[in-house]
């Protein structure tokens, strides 16, 4: 028997915690830290993320504003993305299988962002969240 998601603040809250979890489980605060900066994007602020299923998890979400390099880590089940959207920027990352790795590099006005994950309904299921440039 098959039971139905419902989406609220249960789902919400089910999904934060299910985040803390698999961020203690894979490492914590350490497994965060910010790795080399990848070729091509000196002077880029390089910011790990790691997607799960149904989750988006940031070191903070709070920023400077300038070239900032996503560096994403598929941690979930399912294939994920990554898609950032504010003050003149919409871009979209390749799709990672599970276990796959790839990054996002987009230039950050003062503002709010928006990053989701675009796969299927991802985003309706509770994978996004907001970060602020300052």
């Amino acid at each position: 028997m098959f039971t139905s998601i419902s989406s609220g603040p249960t789902t919400r809250l089910a999904a934060l915690l299910a985040s803390a979890a698999l961020t203690l489980t894979v490492g914590g605060p350490a497994a965060m830290a910010a790795p080399q900066a990848p070729a091509g994007t000196s002077g880029a602020a390089v910011v790990p993320v790691r997607e799960g299923n149904f989750f988006i998890a940031l070191p903070r979400h709070g920023f400077r504003a300038g070239t900032v390099h996503f560096s994403i880590k598929n941690v979930g089940w399912h294939r994920h993305a990554l898609s950032v959207a504010g003050p003149g920027v919409h871009s979209t990352s390749a799709v990672m299988p599970p276990g796959g790795r790839t990054s996002l590099t987009v230039s950050l006005k003062k503002g709010r962002y928006l990053l989701w994950c675009p796969v299927d309904h991802h985003r309706q299921r509770g994978m996004w969240t907001w970060i602020r440039v300052r």
